[in-house]
């Protein structure tokens, strides 16, 4: 991978497989029709995944907050 490709492709960071924009409860079916119950199936992944989407999202709203001082 060249310098300027990994340069760019910084932002897409790889997250994983992204849920579902309405989240099942913990014990309705999972989202992906395995026939599990979310709690057992993806409610786990779902979290990181979520996790790591807010602390994106802060590290970027500092990057471009004003600095005082």
């Amino acid at each position: 991978m060249g310098l300027l490709s990994r340069f760019f492709n910084k932002d897409k960071e790889d997250l994983g497989e992204a849920p579902p924009a309405v989240l099942p409860r913990r014990n309705d079916p999972c989202w992906c029709n395995s026939g599990l119950k979310y709690k057992k199936c993806h409610l786990e992944q779902d979290q990181i995944y979520l996790e790591k989407l807010r602390l994106k999202k802060l590290e970027a709203n500092k990057a471009c907050s004003p600095t005082f001082g």
